[in-house]
């Protein structure tokens, strides 16, 4: 799995202009800026700090871009990953048709007087530290200054080859004119707009973390659907690799009261043919999970009073959870029965799947629980862990009834739900 960059190593400058003196405006540009530097700052996307990510908004100086540019490549750790956005109108120069990335004040009859010539922004990003580069131009080529772009080859692919980097990553958007790539009454530019729904949506079949070319990929197949000029990428050393942001499906995906089973392939002892159901799963913390297909066979200690010995499931043992903290006393997993209050000191985890302290009255909870199961230890992820586990195909994921963890036939419980997952998975 692809790792993110250091928000604290990074550095980000993203670069818009809304408002022209000789271009029709672009509004959409505005929030293309604020929606990027929030997908950015995001601590679940990426966590990169306010002051790491300079915004530069309907600027007219080209100098003081470049100098903000150079700044940044500067800034950036080799750790770290630099980020460079531009949003407005792209043109080629009349006389030697390199790209210019247009200012407020650029006139498209002569854009090297008063634009951001490509080649000062390739070359600050050519000087950076960083080993991470990636280079985001949501513009018009052609733009007002070409018209039309050139026969047989896309303006796109002209002036990806001419503004390749080494090790950087260069994503561009390529509208053949403004109207279809920036649609009426929408809030962003047509590209922007759906590479923020892929970063802040996310993809619930990708990793945890999203590299640029699953990025690019999703966005092109979202424009494609539209109607819209689809965007291209080119990339150099892998380029295309690069982490970008959390996948928020992922990490917004609730795996709390989910049970994921050992694929065969496991030979780690503590999870061979295991079913584990996810009790905790918190961003930065890590999750935590109970084996719930290993009884012991030994009979219940004695410290178990006999109000919960009633209550419990058959086989009414306890269960071996896992090797951690098995001194720590016992996790009580309970089932409610449908349509009842929670009791006291009940801590739910899924639909009517909870903990329940042991410290609790058990007297009256007969006509309240429809399973109790008693766990002794269980077994730890670190942070992002549990994710790894899965995208790398350790575990499945099951989408087992909750009933399953109070099985009268535990032992057979991998068998059964590792054949589902497997056919899930299909």
């Amino acid at each position: 799995m692809a790792e993110l960059a250091d928000p604290r190593a990074s550095r980000a400058v993203l670069v818009g202009s809304a408002r022209y003196g000789a271009l029709p405006e672009v509004p959409a540009v505005t929030r293309n800026l604020t929606g990027l530097s929030g997908v950015f700052a995001d601590p679940d996307l990426w966590g990169l700090a306010p002051e790491h990510c300079t915004v530069l908004a309907d600027h007219d100086d080209p100098r003081l871009v470049s100098r903000e540019l150079r700044r940044a490549a500067d800034e950036v750790q080799p750790e770290g990953m630099l980020v460079v956005y531009y949003a407005g109108h792209g043109l080629v120069d009349p006389v030697d048709s390199s790209l210019v990335l247009a200012l407020r004040d650029t006139d498209p009859a002569v854009p090297h007087e008063a634009g951001l010539p490509f080649e000062h922004l390739r070359r600050a990003v050519a000087t950076s530290r960083a080993r991470r580069r990636l280079v985001i131009l949501d513009c018009c080529y052609a733009g007002r200054a070409a018209g039309h772009m050139a026969a047989g080859e896309s303006g796109t692919q002209v002036v990806a080859d001419q503004a390749g980097t080494d090790e950087t990553c260069l994503l561009v958007s390529a509208p053949r004119n403004r109207t279809a790539q920036a649609p009426p009454g929408e809030p962003y530019t047509a590209f922007t707009g759906e590479l923020l729904r892929v970063l802040r949506g996310g993809l619930p079949d990708r990793p945890a973390v999203l590299d640029v070319r699953t990025v690019w990929r999703e966005v092109t197949l979202r424009l494609r659907e539209r109607g819209f000029e689809l965007p291209e990428l080119r990339m150099g050393n892998a380029g295309d690799e690069l982490a970008l942001v959390r996948n928020a499906a992922r990490h917004h995906r609730d795996l709390v009261g989910r049970i994921v089973v050992a694929t065969a392939a496991v030979d780690d002892r503590d999870l061979r043919q295991a079913a584990v159901l996810i009790l905790r799963h918190e961003r930065g913390r890590g999750a935590v999970g109970v084996r719930i297909n290993t009884p012991t066979g030994h009979p219940l200690p004695a410290e178990i009073p006999a109000g919960w010995r009633r209550l419990l499931t058959p086989p009414a043992v306890v269960f071996d959870a896992g090797p951690l903290s098995r001194a720590e006393g016992f996790i009580a997993v309970a089932r409610l029965r449908p349509d009842v209050e929670p009791p006291l000191r009940f801590r739910p985890v899924r639909e009517r799947l909870g903990v329940i302290a042991l410290s609790a009255d058990p007297a009256p909870l007969a006509p309240v629980i429809a399973g109790l199961r008693l766990f002794s230890g269980y077994l730890g992820w670190g942070p992002e862990q549990l994710e790894a586990d899965i995208d790398g195909g350790l575990l499945l994921l099951s989408d087992s009834d909750v009933r399953e963890v109070h099985s009268s036939r535990p032992r057979e419980l991998w068998t059964t739900l590792h054949a589902r997952a497997r056919g899930d998975a299909g």
